[in-house]
């Protein structure tokens, strides 16, 4: 397998991480291994989400409306057993996708697509950072030079050359 950022070959099919650059390797793997369970997955996650809005939507209308239509007439039961069946039918809808967004690993990947879109937006915003810095120029010019030796052996040979005429002066 190779890394699709990079082009690094790796060792195995079954690594998470590229050796050379990092990039985790987890969606690549789970496309060579299975791609027809992720599709399953996808489906899944799909009918989870759609299955809970449908309860967030059933549960509203079932407490706010119903529940204030059959609010003057709670003294008679039959309006209390027909509007808990509605309200725990919803409920009971809302656990099927629930099942389904767990089964299909919505929640396990929920933090891994954060991170994925935080990584995006700093990769978006290092692309426009150097297209605003192209009209700034640096020019070395007004720097001040300092007096700071450049490097170990400018400041080996300084120490040398004062090193003789102290000697000299110390010889009558």
């Amino acid at each position: 397998m190779f890394c699709p950022q990079c082009g690094h070959q790796q060792i195995s099919n079954n690594t998470h991480f590229c050796s050379r650059c990092g990039l985790p390797l987890r969606l690549v793997t789970d496309l060579l291994a299975n791609s027809s369970y992720q599709l399953q997955r996808e489906k899944m996650e799909i009918t989870g989400i759609g299955l809970t809005m449908a309860t967030v939507l059933m549960l509203v209308n079932f407490i706010i409306v119903f529940g204030a239509v059959t609010l003057p007439h709670l003294s008679n039961p039959v309006f209390l057993w027909i509007w808990l069946s509605f309200v725990i039918s919803s409920l009971v809808i809302g656990g099927f996708g629930l099942a389904n967004l767990i089964r299909g690993g919505f929640f396990k990947r929920l933090k891994e697509r954060e991170s994925r879109l935080n990584l995006m937006r700093f990769e978006q915003q290092a692309q426009t950072l150097p297209e605003a810095s192209k009209g700034v120029r640096f020019d070395p010019e007004p720097m001040a030079r300092s007096n700071d030796p450049i490097s170990i052996t400018e400041t080996t040979t300084r120490e040398l050359q004062l090193t003789p005429k102290a000697n000299k002066q110390d010889v009558p």
